[in-house]
């Protein structure tokens, strides 16, 4: 991070919030402000001389102690080091150890007891709970919606993050606003400035790496702009096992750029390997009409695995959302093909699987119907979350089932029945290949032939 030890006075403002165990609302009530100058203080907005003024009475905190820890050096202090260059260190270490007066001032050291900064006990540290705890899990938040494998809350996931059990999750999987401008409802910041977007991510990351338990994984989906720093910075704390691109042509070209056709995915796990890892294959890419092979294998044919190839880093089978009879709300929407993927590859049946950002709620869809327990987290609209996992997943169990039969072979159904209808024409030989793994059906109709 930038400055002292934050990126910004919202920086420190929001961390102290959360160890203090205190909610934004909660917290704008004290300040007497309201909820959205909180939040974009928070976001990196920077906070007018009363708003400040108001943050550290509600937080127990002199203004001039955010903005030291944010880098900032209060105009007095800042005159008094370029005055008495000599002075410097002994009115720092003053400072800091809370012995000292600000120039025109008294009793504001950044030291001062209680005042929640420079001390190992606060920051840094797991907050307290409180008696809103009332089931003894940490968690002081109710949730809005539970299945006998999830729960899902409507509350910002760096209030939450926070009051779980550190190393409890297998996986997680955060795809948070791309900061793009869009509308995800009341209380939205989808266009903050670059920094303070940054800031913002880095927050909810510091959580979320805790959570991961050892050998347990972490996937990062954002664009390529943000997920350059955001693996820089992760992997402070986790190692990044692959860069993932997921080629998506979703949107229009740009003038005077390259047309923007994918999204990266980022896969970390905590240690030196993961505790899970068990991609499925892919059959062969082939050609939609003939079903004959898009690539040349030559004379290793046979000698391929019968259950397919296996799983690069690039996945160009991922398709976006569109049609209205899969949406689940009006903004974006993850394919549950890219989720089946990622829970299927990170985690066995009974694994505990985190999402800080619902959106839709495909993650959750992906791991009731795959058997995994979950947890989530979405701030703006929880409504078509609940909506869809009450309806029962048919369309999603539907589509898994679709999904399920094109993996661990070498041809999907469709490709032999083209290479079948063609083999004349072309010369399709189905020797060369193990067809072993195939579906019953489709070997009876191979041995017809």
């Amino acid at each position: 991070m930038t400055g002292l030890l934050f990126r910004s006075a919202g920086d420190v403002v929001g961390r102290l919030r959360r160890e203090q165990d205190r909610t934004d609302r909660e917290l704008a009530a004290d300040a007497g402000l309201s909820v959205e100058t909180l939040r974009e203080v928070e976001s990196g907005t920077p906070p007018t001389a009363d708003e400040l003024d108001s943050l550290g009475q509600a937080l127990g905190v002199s203004p001039e102690a955010i903005q030291f820890l944010a880098g900032e050096f209060p105009d007095d202090l800042h005159r008094e080091l370029l005055e008495n260059p000599d002075t410097a260190l002994d009115t720092l270490r003053d400072v800091l150890e809370g012995d000292g007066e600000r120039p025109g001032e008294e009793g504001n050291g950044l030291g001062e007891e209680g005042d929640g900064l420079g001390r190992d006990e606060t920051i840094g540290t797991e907050p307290q709970r409180d008696s809103h705890d009332s089931k003894g899990t940490g968690v002081r938040h109710d949730p809005v919606y539970e299945t006998e494998l999830g729960t899902l809350y409507d509350v910002d996931c760096r209030d939450l993050l926070p009051e779980l059990e550190p190393e409890s999750f297998d996986l997680v999987f955060a795809d948070p606003p791309f900061n793009l401008d869009k509308d995800y409802g009341e209380g939205s910041d989808d266009d903050r400035p670059e920094e303070a977007y940054l800031s913002w991510c880095t927050e909810w990351i510091d959580d979320i790496v805790e959570l991961v338990k050892p050998g347990g994984s972490l996937f990062l989906y954002n664009l390529p702009k943000w997920n350059t720093h955001l693996a820089h910075y992760t992997s402070q704390y986790l190692t990044l096992r692959d860069w993932i691109t997921v080629d998506i042509k979703f949107g229009l070209p740009i003038p005077n750029r390259l047309y923007p056709s994918h999204y990266s995915l980022l896969y970390f796990v905590r240690g030196d390997s993961p505790n899970t890892f068990d991609p499925d294959r892919l059959p062969i890419d082939t050609c939609p009409h003939c079903g004959g092979e898009q690539n040349d294998y030559g004379g290793y044919k046979s000698k391929m695995n019968p259950k397919g190839v296996n799983l690069t880093d690039v996945w160009d089978d991922i398709p976006p959302v569109r049609h209205n009879k899969h949406l689940n709300r009006d903004a974006n929407q993850l394919s549950i093909k890219l989720l089946h993927r990622v829970v299927g590859m990170a985690t066995e049946e009974g694994d505990r699987v985190l999402d800080p950002f619902g959106g839709a709620g495909t993650t959750y869809a992906a791991a009731e119907l795959m058997e995994r327990e979950w947890v989530g987290t979405e701030l703006h609209d929880c409504a078509p979350i609940v909506e869809r996992l009450e309806g029962g997943l048919d369309d999603d169990r539907r589509r898994l089932r679709e999904i399920e039969q094109e993996l661990n072979v070498l041809f999907t159904e469709s490709a032999l029945e083209k290479r079948v209808e063609y083999r004349d024409e072309f010369g399709f030989n189905f020797d060369d290949y193990d067809l072993s793994a195939s579906p019953a059906p489709i070997q009876q109709s191979l041995d017809s032939y």
